[in-house]
């Protein structure tokens, strides 16, 4: 097996720049994408899938089955390479750049904005969340279940709305949070009465209401039983919401846990 490859911090920026400036937004609608190959680095004690390209191109068009291909291709770099613009601006460039094109495939338009490429092949101002690549690993390693026989179940309940898990989610520091996940995943796993309708909205109002809870709590030091919990007590108030103006009635959030 080969070491993976990463760009060096300087090349990665030097990249960032040119789009900022406009510069090589047409580059990104190329079949291929040159990079220069003195500016790449291997990486120690990490190293690169087989197959992953080809896998990708068989199943892009579904995003959940796309996300485990890439967990299973990278399920042990740890959480700090994971976190690493340069590492996942590499693979968008390079061996998953025809993958990244046909999931974002705006690039290709003569109106494509920088902000565009830098949120799919960089990571832009919404983070990990929207790199094409980076948002797809990280939502299975904080969904991921060991212990159940299905051990993706939890994933597949993210994945059922693309605004659940980039807008609810993705949007908040919940979404690094692997035991809110989980305790919040189950309790929507549990309760298909939830999940059945408005579900972008009500995972709004879930992720709301812990931001309020986090006023006054240290949810980074919480189990996931007590996320489930809080679910399973205001569950009733989940139901009550079906559309986005319920989300800034002040009166939902009123009993906060």
């Amino acid at each position: 097996m080969k070491l993976q490859k990463t760009f060096k911090e300087s090349y990665m920026k030097i990249l960032r720049d040119a789009v900022k400036s406009g510069s090589a937004i047409p580059l990104y609608g190329n079949s291929t994408f040159e990079i220069d190959q003195t500016q790449v680095k291997r990486l120690a004690n990490v190293y690169a899938p087989e197959g992953l390209a080809e896998r990708l191109t068989e199943i892009w068009e579904n995003d959940f089955a796309s996300a485990v291909a890439i967990y299973e291709a990278y399920k042990n770099i740890s959480p700090l390479l994971a976190s690493n613009e340069a590492f996942w601006a590499y693979l968008t460039h390079t061996d998953l750049f025809s993958y990244t094109q046909k999931r974002w495939p705006k690039v290709k338009e003569k109106e494509c904005s920088s902000d565009y490429i830098l949120d799919h092949w960089f990571l832009g101002v919404n983070g990990l969340l929207r790199n094409a690549v980076a948002s797809m690993w990280w939502s299975v390693h904080n969904t991921i279940d060991e212990t159940r026989e299905n051990k993706y179940e939890l994933t597949e309940v993210l994945f059922k709305n693309y605004t659940l898990r980039i807008v609810a989610f993705g949007s908040t520091l919940l979404i690094r949070h692997r035991e809110a996940m989980i305790g919040i995943m189950s309790f929507l796993a549990d309760n298909p009465d939830v999940t059945n309708n408005a579900l972008e909205y009500r995972g709004q109002f879930i992720t709301k209401y812990f931001n309020r809870i986090g006023a006054v709590k240290q949810l980074a030091f919480l189990k996931r039983d007590y996320f489930y919990a809080t679910c399973e007590h205001m569950k009733d108030k989940i139901l009550s919401v079906t559309s986005r103006k319920q989300l800034s009635d002040d009166s939902l959030y009123n009993e906060i846990a």
